[in-house]
């Protein structure tokens, strides 16, 4: 299975190493490890996650999954005929609606 990775959510990912290694570097690594424990889950049982609703065409089938261990991390991801697209990875905490949804 094909896990495809947008830029946004690498910046996330990058992001979020950043803000956890300000405090603890292992930690950081540890929640990317685990954040990419998940995408291969994910692309292993792609309809493992909730589906996300929204009213906007573009982000139909998006789909949800908390990251094991660190379940204030959450996985915004497509299915596709090869595997998985992650969306963005945010935390739980953030606006949401806000990064997935923005205004044109």
């Amino acid at each position: 299975m094909t896990i495809l990775v947008t830029p946004a959510a690498e910046n996330d990912l990058v992001n979020i190493w950043l803000y956890i290694a300000r405090d603890n570097s292992d930690a950081a690594d540890r929640v990317y490890q685990a954040t990419e424990d998940a995408f291969q889950a994910l692309a292993a049982t792609p309809r493992m996650g909730t589906l996300y609703r929204s009213k906007r065409a573009q982000l139909e089938g998006l789909r949800f999954f908390p990251v094991s261990k660190f379940k204030n991390y959450v996985v915004y991801y497509r299915e596709h005929h090869k595997g998985i697209e992650i969306i963005r990875v945010l935390h739980a905490h953030m606006d949401k609606q806000r990064r997935l949804e923005p205004r044109e």
